[in-house]
């Protein structure tokens, strides 16, 4: 596995062939964003999204009203297949160099350069697996080429950074006299823990931040 050493002496080196690009790319004047917070219940995670940016469609991906070909987003999926790879996350019909170990604050993601085989975009993915919750997040970024990436490179990271994970409850039972009763059993294996509210009973997913990966 890369190490983000690596991802940084890339980005240099794309930097330097890219920079008549950037001399010569016209201004995109683009206001830093206001931020807001979303939760996303079926992910069981809340992040920051820039509230001044439009949202695409009904997708969790928002672009800045001065260039709608910039775009960052956020999605979700299983992870719970035993066959299942980061690289299931990244688009199809791509070319990509990666992963690269890197740490967000509350978790450790791996991130891919990808390039889009058909329109020839660039984009940055982090994806990052909760393993205690068989999920996996995916933080993205899109733009026409890595010059305009650097656009928006500072709201990525922002809203990358900004993730909030939430426990995850299992019920064993919706039926709280039965819960309360004590014939129910409660088998929950570590790191989760029992719990009763006024639904019902079962096992808490508690968020974990032991993440690893091996090289």
């Amino acid at each position: 596995m890369k190490t983000l050493s690596q991802y940084v002496n890339y980005l240099v080196i794309m930097s330097l062939a890219l920079l008549p690009q950037v001399l010569n790319a016209k201004s995109l004047s683009i206001p830093p964003p206001k931020y807001k917070s979303l939760e996303i219940k079926k992910a069981n995670i809340t992040i920051d999204f820039p509230r001044n940016w439009i949202q695409k469609g009904k997708k969790t991906a928002w672009f800045p009203k001065q260039n709608r070909s910039l775009l960052i987003g956020f999605k979700w999926a299983s992870s719970a297949k035993s066959d299942w790879e980061p690289t299931d996350m990244l688009p199809k019909n791509s070319d990509f160099i990666g992963p690269f170990m890197l740490s967000v604050g509350w978790g450790e993601g791996l991130l891919y350069i990808v390039q889009l085989k058909r329109s020839k975009r660039f984009e940055i993915h982090t994806v990052i697996p909760r393993m205690e919750a068989a999920l996996a997040y995916d933080f993205y970024a899109s733009a026409p080429n890595l010059a305009q990436m650097k656009r928006i490179e500072s709201v990525y990271q922002r809203v990358r950074q900004s993730g909030t994970l939430q426990s995850i409850k299992e019920y064993f039972s919706e039926n709280p006299e039965e819960c309360k009763s004590g014939e129910m059993e409660l088998e929950c294996d570590s790191p989760k823990d029992e719990f009763f509210d006024k639904k019902g009973c079962g096992c808490l997913i508690a968020p974990r931040n032991d993440y690893g990966y091996d090289n």
